[in-house]
């Protein structure tokens, strides 16, 4: 069992250090060894929310310049180094014109 304060501890370092959101048009099933998305398109800095003692929501916008024409089926978040801490596939969004926008929020929770 993780005690409530090393919850908190883990969630603190976790929204400090994972600071970025990938976006890609790849989507086979996540393989926990993958390093990185299957077909990254874009990326930008994330807003971090803490949810609960142990939970937090990254959050981040993409503008339809940086994925016009894009259909999107991963996301992912990643320090400023690049390694990946988490990496979700979905059914494809798009795809997008150049006046679009779209949010990614992508929650976690230790338990």
């Amino acid at each position: 069992m993780i005690t409530e304060t090393g919850k908190a501890k883990i969630r603190d370092l976790v929204s400090t250090t994972y600071t970025k959101m990938k976006i890609g048009n790849g989507g086979d099933s996540t393989n926990p060894l993958a390093t990185d998305l299957d077909l990254p398109v874009a990326e930008t800095t994330v807003s971090v929310v803490t949810t609960t003692q142990s939970g937090l929501d990254f959050n981040a916008t993409f503008t339809g310049s940086d994925i016009s024409g894009q259909t999107i089926k991963e996301v992912g978040v990643f320090d400023a180094s690049g390694n990946m801490f988490a990496r979700v596939a979905f059914r494809g969004v798009g795809p997008f014109a150049s006046g679009d926008s779209v949010e990614f929020i992508l929650s976690v929770e230790v338990v």
